[in-house]
């Protein structure tokens, strides 16, 4: 059950409410890993800590049982850094903040804590940190990690791809189609498509069998190096409705995959 004035984020709620949630049955909490960081010439620093709160909210809303933990921000963004705007840590100082995250979520009551990375930057490290933080955790709640494919579009994304004719290069993997139009069905205010471009929008960059590569290549050059305004995809002709269609399945998909997760972790316990 939701709060009744339908609050799930913990930061607008106060220490007895949160209390009182997580002893009626709230005991999961999302902590999306986000990122302050360049959008191209159209889309502000904060749009990865936008669409955490966005995804991870519309999660807690799905499952029910679930709070948001504050988006924990900046990341790991130095592949952004010649672009102004762009905030990042050190890999060390990012995997401490990530682990007093947790440790602090983790006094409270909570039985499960999820991660879900907002910027693919993070994703790397985190997976690679997760055991640790379980194992620091491990008799006080249980860490999980919501594992995005970077190869692979969640079910019906396509679909939707299809419906507005766009390309997998167009929809992008940074300030694209997809992102710019999340943003618009999230924080339209915060849009300007006036500057919306073409950025880098050809088929080898994004082939299932090239895009780590290509990943790579940017934390090595930099993002500058492989698109001059930022964008990895073509953001022109976004619009807010494919926005909202594409952020209900990123939800949809989260929600399930978290429920798999912690109902096997808690099927094991018993």
């Amino acid at each position: 059950m939701i709060m009744e004035d339908g609050r799930v984020l913990m930061e607008e709620m106060s220490w007895v409410e949160i209390e009182k949630a997580i002893a009626g049955g709230k005991d999961i909490a999302l902590l999306a890993v986000g990122a302050i960081e360049q959008h191209g010439p159209h889309l502000p620093t904060g749009t990865d800590t936008y669409l955490g709160y966005a995804l991870t909210e519309g999660v807690a809303r799905a499952l029910g049982d679930a709070l948001v933990a504050p988006v924990m921000r900046p990341g790991l963004s130095e592949h952004h850094t010649d672009f102004p705007g762009t905030l990042t840590l050190s890999q060390q100082t990012f995997m401490q903040v990530l682990m007093e995250y947790c440790l602090s979520l983790g006094r409270h009551g909570f039985r499960d804590i999820v991660l879900i990375s907002s910027h693919g930057g993070n994703s790397d490290t985190m997976l690679a940190f997760l055991p640790r933080i379980a194992k620091a955790l491990k008799d006080t709640c249980r860490v999980h990690m919501v594992v995005p494919n970077i190869r692979e579009l969640a079910g019906g994304v396509t679909e939707v791809y299809q419906e507005y004719g766009v390309t997998r290069p167009q929809a992008g993997v940074h300030s694209g189609f997809g992102e710019t139009s999340m943003m618009l069905a999230v924080h339209p205010d915060l849009v300007d498509m006036d500057r919306a471009e073409e950025g880098r929008a050809d088929e080898e960059f994004y082939h299932p069998d090239h895009i780590k590569h290509s990943q790579i290549e940017s934390f090595v050059y930099g993002i500058r190096y492989q698109s001059p305004n930022g964008i990895l995809g073509d953001a022109r002709g976004s619009n807010a409705e494919a926005g909202r269609k594409l952020l209900d399945i990123r939800v949809r998909e989260t929600a399930e995959e978290v429920r798999r997760m912690v109902s096997i972790a808690r099927e094991k316990a018993s």
